[in-house]
């Protein structure tokens, strides 16, 4: 029988199988340490997809390395071969590279379930259940994972003393004191209402800005929590062990140095020294990672603190000059958040989905079957997933909101506390005195927002509603802010008021639906029965209908003034103009049929008789809505969307929301933790102590 591999291919492979290994095995080692990081610092698919891919060759790399090593040189009883002891020499760096390529998240499972385990066992065999409990209690506590050596002194009164503003040391510090003492909302612990007061009378106190900047770092500190082995390396047992294992690499390597090695191959030798200069490298730079984190930064400013020695003078010195580097950066006439991506702690973007922009692209019957089939419908959503950068002014209305909300809130908290968790927009319509003193429009909304209607068909009804209200509302926007230029007539600060707010629900209202169709985990617990079936109907149905007048939208949609380039070739450019306006057109076209200005059938299979998401219904919210002066219309849609957002974060179970932290987070992290701090969140109780 002829052997199909040919014979040079063996010779290779049996001089360079465990050589090759080992080399790739440093190698992915070399990649994960510097790549790692950025899993938390952005939502490009390609990255996260690397991460893992990394991870997982590196276990098997590692794994078939050591089987290697152990099935050529594991049963020889010979000594005198040098060669062969050398090549056993690194079996133990294969080792080690496995002992750092596991997710702390599946350890820490996996260690808390043996301990359950034990506790279970122990129960079912002795009757002193007392002991054992004290016993598993304090196996617990000397657990690796669960250590909290040094930790700040979480009782200190320091933490809420009012600074005009935090620099970058007391924002780490204080963010690690929230952390502690909100830790229990990721394991949906409840929390007493009376002991976050505090907190809560502290961030009233807050800037924006300020705010902004706790939150981001106290979900740092969370992702460290359960993706990193933080809590381990920065206890005192975590730098003993970090400091033998560097004596012990630096101490091989030594000793390798003044090794003789008779009768080793020089190129093996070569490949040891790599490996002994990579796992002292790999150990320096991970010191220095330990040295610049954030859970270093807050043990070393501890809040309580007053100690000025020269030490310490220096090392505020260069902790302030590494953390201003990571302190948010707000770019550009509209101050967006950018910062270099290795200085990000989160990936600092707000993604969206339009509505009207998906139901433009209409496919054959057979690509779409094809994609139905293949189960590739979130690789459709993907496509028309747009990343935009957070606004500042967007966060300080968010923030500004939660600060009303918990005025209110004060009054009398526990009623509040409950109308607050559970609104969708109605507390904003009951608190507007406007809209009080016109029944019939409030009723149409409050109808719309009761919980009569699904949340996801209210979603839809104010997304359909909302685009067609910002694409309608483009003329005046472009008039107002001419005449305000050229004869200042109108009121400036209520134009750019409009403007912001007609921006901020447009944001909003994309990123909802994102939500929905992109993150449907995080939106699980508020999602209808049946949803994707009438996501489906509803989206055959648009497509029907634009494809109907697909001439038509074309014809109006081309903008002349467009370059060759950007108007054949729109995915050339980052102009987004020609789209926009066909959405625009798009959008003209669905209000034709909303107010029934022309004849188009309604399938009775369509999405609009399987809901309460109706012609009529979005017909009515989008008349109400722009009786409304201008300026108070979208102030109340962007409202609406905020609570619609809030009421999603707060039911949004709290392990979605950490799950969310190794894959960039979600903006809704943010608002869901900020929340927490202004005492409105599903955990926040009353407890009797």
């Amino acid at each position: 029988m002829v052997n199909p591999i040919p014979e040079f291919v063996k010779n290779i492979w049996s001089k360079w199988d465990i050589r090759g290994v080992v080399l790739t095995s440093l190698f992915l080692q070399i990649t994960l340490i510097f790549l790692t990081p950025f899993r938390k610092r952005t939502r490009n698919a390609v990255v996260l997809v690397l991460v893992w891919f990394t991870y997982l060759f590196a276990d098997y790399t590692a794994n078939f390395g050591v089987g290697l090593i152990s099935n050529k040189y594991g049963d020889e009883e010979d000594d005198s071969d040098a060669n062969g002891l050398l090549i056993a020499f690194w079996a133990p760096f294969l080792l080690m590279h496995l002992g750092t390529i596991k997710f702390s998240e599946r350890t820490r499972s996996l260690q808390l379930a043996s301990i359950s385990n034990f506790q279970e066992r122990s129960m079912s065999s002795y009757q002193d259940t007392k002991t054992i409990e004290e016993s598993i209690k304090e196996l617990e506590k000397k657990f690796p994972l669960k250590k909290d050596d040094g930790q700040i002194d979480t009782s200190s009164n320091q933490t809420w003393q009012k600074k005009e503003q935090l620099d970058d040391v007391d924002v780490v510090s204080r963010a690690f004191f929230l952390f502690n003492k909100f830790k229990g909302l990721t394991v949906d612990t409840s929390i007493n209402y009376p002991t976050i007061v505090p907190v809560s009378e502290y961030f009233e106190e807050l800037t924006a800005m300020d705010a902004l900047r706790l939150i981001e770092v106290e979900l740092n500190f969370m992702y460290e929590a359960f993706y990193t082995k933080a809590l381990l390396v920065h206890s005192k047992v975590g730098f003993i062990l970090r400091f033998v294992s560097i004596c012990c690499v630096v101490a091989a390597l030594v000793l390798f140095i003044f090794d003789q090695k008779h009768g080793c191959n020089e190129f093996d030798v070569k490949v040891t020294y790599t490996l002994l200069y990579g796992a002292v490298a790999l150990d320096v730079v991970s010191f220095f990672m330990l040295i610049f984190s954030d859970h270093t930064f807050a043990s070393f400013n501890s809040l309580d603190s007053q100690k000025k020695g020269f030490i310490r003078k220096v090392a505020d010195y260069i902790f302030k000059s590494f953390l201003k580097l990571r302190r948010p950066k707000w770019v550009g006439h509209e101050k967006i958040l950018c910062r270099q991506i290795w200085c990000r702690r989160w990936s600092e973007s707000i993604s969206g989905l339009n509505f009207i922009s998906y139901c433009l692209h209409k496919r054959n019957r057979w690509i779409e079957k094809t994609i139905t089939c293949i189960g590739a419908r979130g690789l459709e959503h993907w496509t028309h997933e747009e990343k935009n950068p957070v606004p500042q002014d967007l966060w300080i209305f968010i923030f500004r909101q939660l600060q009303i909300k918990y005025k209110k809130l004060q009054l009398d908290p526990i009623p509040e506390m409950v109308r607050l968790r559970s609104s969708r927009g109605m507390w904003i319509i009951l608190e507007d005195e406007t809209l009080q003193k016109d029944p019939e429009k409030l009723e149409v909304l409050t109808t719309v927002l009761s919980d009569q209607i699904s949340f996801t068909d209210t979603i839809l009804n104010w997304h359909i509603a909302t685009n067609l209200l910002f694409y309608a509302d483009d003329v005046a926007v472009a008039v107002d802010v001419d005449v305000e230029q050229r004869s200042g007539n109108v009121d400036h600060e209520n134009a750019q008021q409009a403007k912001l707010h007609r921006d901020f629900s447009m944001v909003l209202s994309d990123y909802m639906l994102y939500l929905l169709l992109r993150q449907p985990t995080m939106m699980s617990a508020v999602m209808g029965i049946g949803f994707e079936e009438k996501w489906k109907r509803s989206c055959d149905f648009f497509r029907d209908y634009f494809f109907h007048h697909h001439k038509s939208i074309n014809e109006m949609a081309d903008d002349k003034t467009l370059p060759f380039t950007e108007k054949f070739f729109p995915f050339f450019s980052k102009d987004t103009r020609k789209k926009s306006h066909k959405q625009k057109v798009a959008s003209n076209k669905l209000d034709d049929l909303l107010h029934q200005k022309e004849d188009y059938e309604i399938p009775e299979t369509s999405f609009f008789d399987a809901s309460l998401f109706s012609i009529g219904i979005a017909k009515d919210l989008v008349d109400v809505l722009n009786d409304l002066e201008r300026t108070h219309k979208w102030k109340i849609i962007a409202q609406v969307w905020l609570e619609l957002l809030s009421y999603a974060a707060l039911n949004c179970s709290s392990i979605n929301h950490v799950q969310q932290l190794g894959k960039g987070g979600e903006f809704i992290s943010l608002l869901w933790l900020l929340s927490a701090h202004f005492c409105i969140g599903q955990q926040i109780q009353f407890l009797s102590v």
